[in-house]
């Protein structure tokens, strides 16, 4: 489900002048809006985002984990 954006914000990571990092920001936000109307909860998208932009940001790897885990947690114990 997320691998167009894994893709894209590769593209934003390996991207040296400013108007293609742009250009491919726009495809995220395209992609980012075509996720929620799918459906995916908007904080794990976030989470997610900010967690692809900088893959060493152990910070938002942590919160991102951690966010999935308390949504397991809340659908199992209903």
């Amino acid at each position: 489900m997320f691998s167009n954006l894994y893709n894209i914000y590769w593209f934003i990571r390996a991207a040296r002048k400013p108007s293609e990092r742009r250009r491919h920001y726009r495809y995220a936000a395209v992609e980012k809006k075509r996720l929620l109307d799918l459906g995916v909860d908007r904080e794990e998208l976030r989470l997610l985002c900010r967690h692809l932009i900088n893959p060493q940001n152990r910070f938002a790897e942590k919160s991102l984990t951690a966010y999935r885990d308390s949504m397991k947690n809340d659908q199992i114990s209903f």
